[in-house]
C-alpha cells in the first residue's frame, strides 16, 4: 500500500508512473471481482427459477404419490375386512394404523402387475424431484457464500483504490494516470479495429444531443470511437447432398459506441467504484438486465451525469431512485439509493443527487444505472460509463 500522508510520488518512494499503474492495478482487480459477483449473481438468480420449478414439479410428483398410497391402502383394508374371504390375518383397530404400510401395498398390489409398475414409476420420479430439489439447494447455499466473499473482498479493494486515487491530488501523478488511461483506450480501439469483421450498413442508435469531445471530471477525457457495424453472417450455399452443412461461425459482435453528449458528461458514481459489463443477464420472472451495476461503498456521492431536471421515486425492486432528463435529451435512471440528496429540481451536471445504497431487492450496496437515449428503450450503458469513470 502506498503512503497517503503525502500524496507526492516522491514521498512513497514511487515514480509518478509506477503510482498510477498501481492505482490502475487496483482498478483492473476490482473491476474483475465485481464481474465475478456479477456472474455469481445472474447464476443464483437463474437457480432461483430452476429451484422454483423444480419444487412445483417435487410437489405434484408427491402429491401423485400420496394419492396413490391412498387409494392402493383402501383397497387393502377393504379386502381385510370382508372383500377376501380367504385371508387368515384378524386386524383390530384401525386396519390401515395396525398394519404397516408396506404390507398393506404389496397385498393391494396382488391384484396385478401394472398397478406396480405405476408405484414404481411415481416413486422414481419423486425420489429423482426429491434429489433434484436438494441438489439446486446445495448449489443455490454455495453461491450464496461465494457472493458473500465477493461483496467482501469487493469492499476490500475499494477501500485500497480510494487510498491510492489519492495520489491523483498530485500534478505529475494524475498526468502519468491519465497518460496511460488514453494509451489504454488507443488499444483497446486498435485491438476492436483488428478484430472487426468487415463492415456492413447497420442502424445505429442516433443520440441526442451531440457536439465536441465532453470534458469528463475523473481521469483524461474519453476518446469516443466510432461505433463499428456488426457484420452479418454468411448464409451457407444449398447444397444437394442430404447431409447438411455445418454452421457458419458466427461474426464477432461491435462494442457499442458510448454516449457521450456534448453538454459534458460525468461518472455518475463520484466515488470509487468497479463494474463489468452485465447489460441482457437473465433476472427472476424472465426479466433482462438492462442496466450496468457500479459497485460502491455504502453512502458514496451520486452525481447527474448531464445538467436536466430530476425526480424521485420507490419501488419494490429498485428502492430509492432518481430519473434524470437530461439537456442532452437523453433520459437516466439511478437505483437502490440509500438516500436522495435534496428533491425533485433541476440540476447542473456533476452535482450530487443521491447516495449508494442497498434498497429494493438486492443486499449489495451499489447503484444500477440505466441510459435511455431520447427517453426511449435502454441501451447498454457499460461503453459510457466504461469511458467516463
Amino acid at each position: 500500500m502506498l503512503p497517503v500522508g503525502s500524496v507526492a510520488a516522491a514521498d512513497s518512494g514511487l515514480s509518478s508512473e509506477q503510482v498510477a499503474g498501481e492505482i490502475l492495478r487496483v482498478q483492473d482487480k476490482a473491476d474483475q471481482v465485481a464481474q465475478a459477483w456479477a456472474d455469481a449473481q445472474r447464476r443464483l438468480d437463474d437457480l432461483a427459477g430452476q429451484l422454483a420449478a423444480a419444487e412445483a414439479r417435487l410437489a405434484e410428483t408427491a402429491a401423485q404419490y400420496s394419492q396413490i398410497e391412498t387409494d392402493l391402502t383402501q383397497i387393502a383394508v377393504n379386502r381385510f375386512t370382508g372383500a377376501s374371504h380367504n385371508t387368515m390375518l384378524v386386524v383390530f383397530g384401525n386396519p390401515a394404523e395396525e398394519l404397516h404400510k408396506n404390507v398393506l401395498l404389496d397385498i393391494a398390489l396382488d391384484q396385478g402387475a401394472g398397478d406396480l409398475d405405476l408405484v414404481d414409476s411415481v416413486r422414481s420420479d419423486l425420489d429423482r424431484d426429491r434429489e433434484r430439489v436438494a441438489g439446486l439447494r446445495a448449489e443455490g447455499d454455495q453461491i450464496a457464500q461465494q457472493l458473500t466473499s465477493r461483496q467482501t473482498e469487493i469492499e476490500q479493494q475499494l477501500s485500497e483504490l480510494a487510498t491510492l486515487r489519492e495520489h491523483l491530488k498530485d500534478e505529475e501523478v494524475k498526468r502519468a494516470y491519465e497518460d496511460q488511461v488514453a494509451k489504454r483506450r488507443r488499444d483497446l480501439a486498435a485491438q476492436q479495429a483488428q478484430a472487426a469483421p468487415a463492415p456492413q450498413p447497420t442502424p445505429v442508435a442516433q443520440f441526442r444531443g451531440g457536439g465536441t469531445e465532453p470534458s469528463v471530471p475523473s481521469s483524461a477525457a474519453p476518446t469516443t470511437p466510432a461505433a463499428t457495424p456488426a457484420a452479418q453472417p454468411p448464409t451457407p450455399a444449398i447444397e444437394p447432398d442430404p447431409i447438411p452443412d455445418p454452421e457458419p461461425t458466427p461474426e464477432p459482435v461491435a462494442t457499442p459506441a458510448p454516449v457521450l453528449s456534448g453538454n459534458g458528461w460525468f461518472c455518475p458514481v463520484a466515488g470509487p467504484t468497479a463494474f463489468g459489463d452485465t447489460w441482457g443477464a437473465p433476472r427472476p420472472g424472465g426479466r433482462k438486465h438492462e442496466g450496468v451495476d457500479m459497485m460502491s461503498p455504502l453512502g458514496t456521492p451520486l452525481v447527474a451525469v448531464v445538467a436536466g431536471t430530476i425526480t424521485m421515486k420507490t419501488s419494490t425492486l429498485g428502492g430509492n431512485l432518481v430519473s434524470l432528463a437530461g439537456v442532452d435529451g437523453n433520459r437516466y435512471f439511478y437505483g437502490h439509493l440509500s438516500a436522495w440528496e435534496g428533491g425533485p429540481r433541476s440540476v447542473s451536471a456533476g452535482e450530487v443527487i443521491g447516495y449508494v445504497g442497498s434498497t429494493g431487492q438486492t443486499a449489495a450496496n451499489h447503484l444500477h444505472f440505466q441510459i435511455h437515449p431520447g427517453g426511449g428503450a435502454p441501451v447498454n450503458p457499460y461503453p459510457t460509463v466504461r469511458q467516463a469513470c
